[in-house]
């Protein structure tokens, strides 16, 4: 785990287990969390029920004898959505509960299965099916026979992507294939891209006063046995006339003992302007969004993660994995800054995330490089390179 000085911290926030969950319920199809705000877990024995889980007091579960084969808590509110297959039928029927009035809001019967749903806004529902009767795109070809596990839309409501994973190749069956469907909905038009987990979000070009909408995205693809993973960060709808975004690249470097893990999930904090890739079998990697440099790697999990949340009022995430463990990766305001300029040696990146996330650190780096131009001035020094290393002892 995370050494004192990591630029990550993590904590255990919650174990299903401590408030009565069921190892077997402690999966994708049975927990979902679309904020920070609540787990909501769908229970099927010793009776059908629904546990919501209220992360601000997470000991005092509210359990309720409901049956349905999917429960969504909306990400800002106590509203619960549910789906349920009608009985003799694929139908499925849709539901939403307001729980502190107790009172049902809204009901829909879908002319077909929901093969996958989430709140993409606290206002929306976004619902995938395998076909579409009334619909906002259609899924592309890459993503038949997929399971669907992530569905997003960008804050402007102007841009979805989907992800599907499907089986391996025969000669590596444990690395399943990613695959993403980036649909533009001011075009009505799609873009197929091989991705295992991807992000949205939002960074201000300098010289530009509105800011850019950015796709991030991870994959992991093998070909004639080489394995190559990446990360993009790429804009999306430039602005005429405006500065842009250049579009960024990186190498996933998974551990030799790690070459069938595969990222599961993104999260991007805008509070701090990094992105997280967190794989199934617990690895994180940390990049910066302006740059895509990797800041950190390190597993934070011995159990495989099989769901993340984003927690944005203080730019982290929370992390489930299969031994019920709620895990809360935080940056380290205290230590970012000095591991980015005294272990990366990258000392650009170090004086951009103190003065984006307003963290101590960087005050001996900015003196020391105003030192070093007025230096380098006044006696018209001509440097040819220069490396800095500052102890932060």
């Amino acid at each position: 785990m995370a050494a004192a000085n990591a630029p990550i911290s993590m904590k255990e926030a919650l174990t299903l287990s401590s408030i009565g969950i069921s190892p077997q319920f402690m999966t994708f199809t049975h927990v979902t969390m679309e904020s920070d705000k609540y787990i909501c877990v769908r229970e099927t024995a010793p009776q059908n029920s629904v546990v919501i889980i209220d992360m601000s007091m997470p000991m005092q579960p509210l359990r309720r004898p409901i049956t349905a084969d999917s429960a969504l808590m909306n990400p800002n509110s106590r509203i619960l959505a549910l789906k349920a297959q009608l009985p003799g039928t694929t139908q499925d029927h849709l539901q939403i509960f307001n729980i502190e009035m107790k009172a049902k809001m809204k009901s829909h019967q879908m002319p077909e299965q929901v093969v996958f749903w989430k709140w993409i806004t606290p206002k929306m529902l976004g619902l995938v099916t395998q076909t579409s009767p009334v619909k906002m795109f259609e899924r592309t070809a890459n993503l038949v026979n997929n399971q669907i596990i992530n569905y997003r839309c960008d804050p402007s409501e102007k841009w979805l992507v989907l992800i599907g994973i499907a089986p391996g190749s025969p000669e590596r069956p444990q690395l399943v294939k990613g695959n993403m469907q980036l649909f533009s909905v001011d075009q009505q038009r799609s873009q197929a891209l091989e991705a295992h987990a991807a992000s949205f979000a939002s960074f201000k070009v300098l010289g530009n006063e509105n800011p850019s909408t950015l796709i991030c995205f991870a994959s992991k693809t093998t070909n004639a046995g080489q394995i190559t993973s990446k990360l993009h960060v790429i804009e999306l709808g430039a602005q005429p006339g405006k500065p842009g975004f250049t579009k960024k690249q990186a190498d996933l470097f998974f551990p030799p003992d790690f070459a069938d893990d595969f990222p599961v999930s993104m999260q991007v904090s805008q509070k701090y302007g990094l992105i997280y890739v967190i794989t199934k079998l617990g690895l994180l990697f940390v990049y910066d969004l302006e740059t895509a440099s990797a800041v950190y790697r390190n597993r934070i999990s011995p159990d495989p993660i099989f769901l993340t949340a984003e927690a944005s009022s203080i730019g982290g995430f929370y992390a489930i994995n299969r031994r019920g463990q709620v895990l809360l990766a935080t940056v380290n305001e205290a230590t970012i800054v000095p591991f980015v300029s005294g272990q990366l040696n990258n000392l650009e990146l170090a004086v951009n995330l103190a003065k984006r996330g307003n963290l101590p650190g960087a005050e001996n780096l900015v003196n020391l490089t105003i030192i070093l131009i007025s230096y380098i001035k006044n006696h018209h020094v001509d440097v040819l390179f220069c490396k800095i290393h500052i102890d932060q002892s």
